[in-house]
């Protein structure tokens, strides 16, 4: 029998016993407390830090997934933990109230509607009676801990079963719903339907659908309609005969959040050609009118979520969110107005597209050493370029040393942004239309909320002749989960839809490897 250990975790200020052998990482997700692991646990991308001790005196920074218990410890996951900016407002669509829940005149009663991002939950309380909003709340998607993108965590659920990833998030979506229902003083019993969307991913971990035919090609949806069920059987715990509702996946890697941004914007109830991105942990993009809808996925990668990046991470407290270099030179801003920790995604874009401006990176995106910066674009400029870990970097401010940009990556950047306009060029392509005929460009999503346009346009990330056309609209995928819940006809059209959405399989077009290889130059 293996010998068992205390461990402490400081900030949650509670107690639990684990076997030898068990690595810190596992004891914190056996504690439900779950930390970023874009690596999906394999050591590499160091977002896991946490201190321990064994006398809570003497303390040293480990990698929590690398790290074996062989004895009782304190832990402290305070550098790890951080107060994360999440996104729950969107443009709204004004739509009749005419509920498919049965509303019952006498008693007071609730509805919740649901966005489950990969990186990301957030939720909706609506008054049954009235549709209005009462309340918000939102959290990490736990699931964060077993990877930062769909295919580690898909991947998982192959090795391992769906009992971790399916249980950490229908328990998080519980939590949230006892969040909202003690915020606006009623019984979670009282909400009597909820409504869900999520990427495919999301949705096949949910309902623990057969993953294969999901991460294998021909990449195809284990289930796609339109789902309505009784929330128990699903181990959620709202009024005991409430129904949980899952809008429709449209393909393998277009799923049931982008046909919540669909019902939040209709293009196609639209004359004029609209284009809509979601960019998050994928890029999903839908090109069209009334007349002819086409949508596809691209693998931008997690790039924009500050995975894969040295000094990456979301938008949380301490992460550089814009970058502004002018006459008085390189400033920042920091969320929380603290000091800076790492770089959020739209930092990221901000501050390649000011180190583009500058010459400090070239087209290629070559980024210049110090000797090239100093010829190049003189000796003030020059000093921010630095050597770090035998790789050119450019460093922000002197005072923060931690907080970086390196050549790597600026080619994570590149590769996520020549996924993305490659996209759009085939897209266009496929509807026999230019960068000219499209009206609006619709961005959802919380990267695209607090993205400069201008920057994301100077770099090649969207068409540049777009970028007075460039409208944010927030967390579209949540509107429309909530429109669902407001109006059954909606709902309704969301069946026709998922059939109406022509899917572009990227990867199967033959031109698609030289126009992304094309659109990797900034």
């Amino acid at each position: 029998m293996k010998q068992t250990y205390v461990l402490h975790f400081v900030q949650e200020q509670l107690s639990l016993e684990v076997e030898e052998g068990t690595t810190v990482m596992n004891a914190l997700k056996t504690a439900n407390i779950f930390l970023d692991a874009p690596c999906g646990g394999k050591g590499t991308c160091h977002k896991c830090l946490v201190q321990i001790s064994s006398d809570s005196v003497s303390w040293k920074t480990v990698k929590a997934c690398q790290t074996k218990i062989s004895s009782s410890l304190y832990i402290d996951t305070a550098k790890s933990k951080r107060k994360h900016r999440i996104l729950t407002k969107a443009a709204s669509r004004s739509v009749p109230y005419l509920p498919s829940a049965k509303i019952s005149e006498e008693l007071p009663c609730y509805l919740a509607a649901f966005d489950i991002g990969t990186t990301t939950i957030a939720s909706y309380l609506l008054d049954g009676h009235t549709g209005k909003q009462l309340g918000t709340a939102s959290c990490v998607n736990p699931q964060a801990a077993y990877g930062a993108d769909v295919i580690s965590r898909a991947d998982y659920t192959m090795h391992h079963g769906f009992d971790d990833l399916t249980g950490c998030v229908r328990k998080a979506i519980n939590d949230l719903l006892q969040e909202l229902a003690h915020a606006a003083s009623i019984q979670v019993e009282e909400i009597l339907q909820i409504c869900l969307v999520g990427n495919t991913c999301m949705h096949h971990i949910f309902f623990q659908y057969p993953m294969n035919s999901l991460v294998l090609s021909p990449y195809v949806p284990y289930q796609k309609g339109l789902i309505k069920g009784k929330a128990a059987d699903f181990q959620i715990h709202i009024h005991p005969e409430g129904e949980l509702i899952f809008l429709p996946v449209i393909a393998g890697f277009v799923g049931a959040d982008t046909m919540g941004c669909l019902l939040a914007v209709r293009p196609d109830l639209k004359e004029e050609i609209t284009l809509m991105i979601d960019i998050g942990t994928n890029g999903e993009l839908v090109l069209g009118n009334k007349e002819r809808l086409v949508c596809c996925s691209t693998a931008a990668g997690p790039a924009f979520e500050g995975a894969k990046i040295q000094c990456g991470m979301r938008g949380a407290e301490g992460a550089i969110d814009h970058v502004f270099w002018d006459e008085e030179g390189l400033r920042f801003s920091v969320i929380g107005n603290g000091k800076p920790k790492g770089i959020c995604g739209s930092g990221l874009i901000d501050a390649i597209a000011c180190l583009r401006k500058q010459g400090l990176i070239d087209e290629m995106g070559h980024m210049l050493s110090y000797e090239e910066a100093v010829e190049i674009c003189g000796a003030e400029i020059a000093s921010h370029m630095i050597q770090k870990e035998n790789m050119t970097a450019f460093l922000f401010d002197p005072q923060f040393p931690q907080v970086y940009l390196t050549q790597k990556d600026v080619r994570e950047v590149q590769l996520a942004k020549g996924a993305i306009s490659a996209g759009i060029l085939l897209l266009e392509k496929h509807l026999g239309i230019t960068h000219e005929d499209i009206r609006t460009i619709y961005i959802a999503g919380a990267f695209g909320n607090y993205m400069n346009p201008e920057n994301a346009c100077n770099i090649g990330l969207l068409p540049a002749t777009l970028k007075d056309k460039i409208q944010s609209i927030g967390n579209a995928a949540g509107e429309g989960a909530k429109i669902a819940l407001l109006n059954k006809e909606e709902l309704a059209e969301t069946v026709r839809l998922s059939q109406q959405v022509e899917f572009l399989e990227l990867a199967a077009i033959p031109e698609f490897q030289d126009c992304f290889v094309d659109e990797l130059e900034f």
